[in-house]
């Protein structure tokens, strides 16, 4: 997907997983890797560094994963895990916005609408946020998102 770069994470108060207070890119990266090759994947290591680093975190991992190894992280993980894991694991090295804007999508896929999704997303995003949330969602969807919510919304 070609997506435009958005901007720098910065860990809020509200956000539920803060920054690693002894955050080391490099270590992670390479304990990701130590998890996911040779026979089996150590879970728990990969459990363990998502859930332990913030977003902006894990974002600077995923980048030096590439740069250390030359691969790309998130093909890594779909290689090693599956299912609910994979979907999550996936999710948590996403940038928020970019979160948001899929979630937003999911919201409005098939038959219904998750307006409730669409309530959580858009009512407590700053309007900054929101205007984030759109750009990211024309460039992975090439649609407005206002257009969609208000055509399944009707």
């Amino acid at each position: 997907i070609n997506m435009a770069a958005p901007p720098a994470v910065m860990p809020t108060k509200l956000s539920s997983i803060q920054p690693a207070a002894a955050f080391d890119a490099e270590k992670a990266a390479e304990n990701l890797r130590k998890a996911m090759k040779g026979l089996g994947t150590n879970e728990d290591t990969i459990i363990d560094i998502l859930t332990s680093n913030c977003n902006a975190q894990r974002l600077e991992i995923e980048k030096k994963y590439r740069q250390m190894y030359g691969r790309d992280l998130r093909t890594d993980l779909k290689s090693e895990i599956s299912g609910k894991f994979l979907t999550i694991a996936l999710a948590m090295l996403d940038h928020p916005r970019i979160f948001d804007a899929s979630e937003c999508n999911e919201a409005m896929k098939g038959a219904g609408t998750d307006d409730d999704a669409l309530i959580e997303i858009l009512s407590t995003r700053s309007n900054e946020e929101i205007q984030e949330i759109c750009k990211q969602y024309k460039i992975m969807y090439k649609r407005e998102l206002e257009r969609d919510i208000h055509a399944d919304t009707r």
